[in-house]
């Protein structure tokens, strides 16, 4: 969690900063940051739950790093995006510290129904958010 306040922060600084000094950076940056908002839709849509989510999935790729960058680069509100680190981060480690201790069988299954569940998360809360506002 150290650098995760530091990447929110000075992520977009260092990107124009660097793409300033050279235009091959400057198109690399573009591409990069246009290819994150085109996939953090999810995340865009949920804001703090969508983060927290995101970070909490304890796959490759997942982790409070990446969740800083996302929150950088959709320029979330710095303490909403550090706080929904941070909780996904205690829920990963949970979820990892549950998955030792079952033992090999049960965190297979559990790991198998966590891949489901990470795979039609974004479904589920769409179509949870949708019954809500419709009751409403």
């Amino acid at each position: 969690m150290v650098p995760v306040p530091f990447i929110m922060l000075y992520l977009k600084k260092l990107a124009s900063f660097a793409a300033s000094r050279n235009k091959t950076v400057a198109r690399f940056v573009n591409i990069l940051f246009e290819n994150a908002k085109a996939k953090a839709g999810p995340i865009e849509e949920f804001q703090w739950l969508g983060l927290m989510l995101f970070v909490a999935v304890p796959f490759p790729g997942t982790g409070a790093w990446t969740g800083a960058f996302i929150a950088s680069i959709l320029d979330m509100p710095f303490w909403s995006a550090l706080s929904a680190n941070f909780v996904g981060v205690v829920f990963a480690g949970l979820l990892v510290n549950l998955l030792v201790n079952l033992g090999l069988k049960y965190a297979i299954i559990t790991g198998i129904i966590l891949f489901l569940v990470s795979t039609f998360m974004w479904t589920i809360l769409r179509s949870i958010r949708k019954s809500l506002s419709s009751s409403n």
